[in-house]
């Protein structure tokens, strides 16, 4: 294996190792992390640079990043500034509590509205569990604060006060679990886009400077036995911006 074939296959594995670990919470082991370099031999050097690159990533090995790792300092003033307003809500407990809960299991609008002021800090301790997965931890609690009062209008089902709290907690969780889904595919569905339109480009390029003009749709299809409509698709997703093509 030359260097250009190590090379391509280091930068594949790394592409691997970093969709894995999106898929695991933002988080590898050590062994999976050696096993995918294996058999490339990674100097000292470049293992480090893997581990810098995951951690730019906000992707932990061998153990999750923490909070202040894995958020930006606009997130942290954010957050900061919003607990703060939240530390303005006085949540009463015991039968007081237990009283708002029944209430709203009962249909109360009034009732289900204190219900969600009084969660609204569940969310936020909710959300930080899901920091780091892509998704900026406003959008966290934005999500988590819709569903919280969806699910709030919802308790009819319940038996006992003492199951609200869970149930919300579910809702709240589920709702941030296919926001941080949703985010994944659309990130691989941009991701196949950019490769097959970088693919197209790498091949029109090579082409043009064989041929010292540029090249049409036809000529690449021809030459690297591909789709024409592969091809012409790859152009409309670039904008028509792959300048080597005529």
């Amino acid at each position: 294996m030359d260097e250009r074939q190590k090379q391509v296959l280091f930068l594949q594995r790394l592409n691997e190792i970093t969709a894995r670990a999106t898929k695991n919470g933002n988080q590898i082991s050590e062994s999976e992390l050696s096993e995918a370099f294996a058999d490339l031999a990674l100097s000292e050097a470049q293992d480090k640079q893997v581990r810098d690159y995951l951690k730019s990533k906000r992707i932990g090995v061998g153990e999750a990043l923490s909070f202040e790792e894995v958020t930006t300092n606009e997130e942290r003033d954010y957050l900061t500034d919003y607990v703060q307003m939240l530390e303005m809500i006085e949540v009463p407990s015991g039968n007081v509590l237990d009283a708002v809960r029944l209430s709203a299991m009962a249909g109360e609008a009034e009732a289900q509205k204190k219900l969600v002021e009084y969660s609204l800090k569940k969310v936020v301790d909710i959300a930080k569990l899901y920091v780091g997965q892509g998704v900026f931890i406003e959008d966290l609690i934005g999500t988590g604060n819709e569903a919280l009062t969806i699910a709030a209008g919802q308790l009819a089902p319940l038996e006992k006060p003492d199951e609200v709290d869970g149930y919300l907690g579910r809702r709240i969780m589920d709702a941030m679990e296919d926001l941080i889904a949703q985010n994944l595919d659309e990130k691989a569905v941009e991701k196949e886009v950019e490769e097959r339109v970088n693919l197209v480009a790498d091949r029109a390029k090579e082409l043009s400077q064989i041929l010292g003009r540029k090249v049409s749709v036809q000529e690449i299809a021809r030459e690297y036995e591909m789709d024409i409509e592969d091809i012409q698709e790859a152009v409309r997703l670039s904008g028509n911006a792959i300048g080597d093509i005529s």
